[in-house]
């Protein structure tokens, strides 16, 4: 044997042996006893197990979960089904979890990346996110309510002012003979008032109009007195007192179709009672437009009438005819009146400073 090798194999099986911390011999009766003994796994091979065991159940779950989920799409027509379910699931994927926790004290880094996976799936983010869109969903809700109130209120109060909507292809609707009454203020005021060889004075029209408004209010409270007389209808009757109401309305209602239909010789009548002098062409046009006009406003439903007291109205009604505020007015009297219906004030009334 060559002495190179046997020193050679020599240093080689003795540092091997440093290594090992053994002797040969112990090294070999070790091993003998492995080969000798049955297998068992290691303490650290079964919590691998256990672990693979935990992650293929939470994967079985989770498709699962999702496959829930996809059946469930009327969660976007409610809410609160949707935070229910979340948290039922939350809950029993919470006291799975912490029964496995407790078997395995130390998990793998795959391990805490699936859980955190599933804990994101369930109560993180996407409870924030439904809990926020029930917030905005309330006040919303409470937004819409308002609106609801408010519009309430509001179409309340229109169908207060007008309990009947206008027909546009009436010419006597309320409000086509309004316009004709503005008209009347503004234009034909200022023919009747230039049309005479001095200027009118502010006292003398407001004469002249107030004088022609009652004419026309008592040819038209004649005209029905004489219907009732006709209906045999005697004039005061507690028990008729509605049914004569609903009565006058539907006379006045038809009166309105005759009023406008008719001509300058039906209104020369109620000038003729009202007394007034007439002296050019435009002065008799002035006198039968005020009377046609304002006998239109009576036989509205309701009627407007004209209030000339001026103690009781509210200067907020009220107008100067030079446009001057009401701190600057000295001795204020009526040239137009204010136009109601009830109490609501139609149309501003327009005074003039007496001297």
């Amino acid at each position: 044997m060559d002495i190179r090798k046997f020193s050679s194999y020599s240093r080689t099986e003795v540092s091997e042996g440093q290594y090992k911390g053994a002797d040969p011999r112990e090294t070999e009766e070790g091993g003998r006893q492995m080969f000798d003994s049955p297998w068992q796994p290691s303490a650290c091979g079964d919590k691998t197990a256990r672990l693979e065991a935990l992650c293929h159940d939470l994967t079985e779950r989770l498709t699962q979960v999702e496959k829930e989920i996809s059946k469930k799409r009327v969660w976007s027509n409610s809410v609160d089904t949707r935070l229910q379910f979340l948290e039922s699931c939350h809950r029993q994927h919470a006291a799975s979890d912490h029964y496995k926790t407790q078997e395995t004290s130390n998990p793998d880094p795959p391990y805490q990346e699936r859980h955190r996976s599933c804990q994101e799936a369930f109560p993180g983010e996407v409870t924030q996110k439904e809990l926020q869109e029930k917030e905005d969903y309330k006040k919303l809700k409470e937004k819409i309510r308002e609106l609801e109130a408010r519009n309430k209120e509001l179409l309340s109060k229109a169908m207060g002012m007008h309990k009947n909507s206008e027909n546009m292809n009436d010419p006597s609707r309320l409000s086509a003979v309004l316009q004709m009454y503005e008209m009347l203020r503004l234009h034909d005021w200022e023919k009747f008032r230039s049309s005479t060889a001095s200027y009118l004075t502010y006292k003398n029209g407001s004469s002249v109009i107030k004088k022609l408004f009652d004419a026309s209010e008592k040819d038209i409270q004649q005209r029905i007195t004489n219907v009732f007389e006709v209906l045999d209808i005697p004039p005061s009757n507690d028990a008729m007192t509605n049914s004569k109401q609903r009565m006058i309305q539907e006379i006045r209602n038809l009166f309105r179709y005759s009023y406008y239909q008719n001509h300058s010789e039906f209104y020369s009548k109620i000038v003729m009672q009202a007394g007034v002098d007439l002296k050019t062409a435009i002065q008799r046009q002035f006198t039968l437009q005020c009377c046609k006009t304002y006998c239109l406003l009576l036989l509205q439903d309701p009627p407007v009438k004209a209030e000339w007291n001026l103690q009781e109205s509210s200067i907020e009604y009220l107008e100067h005819v030079d446009k001057k505020g009401w701190e600057h007015w000295r001795k204020p009297a009526f040239l137009w009146p204010i136009m109601k219906c009830g109490d609501e004030v139609i149309v501003k009334g327009v005074v003039w400073d007496e001297k």
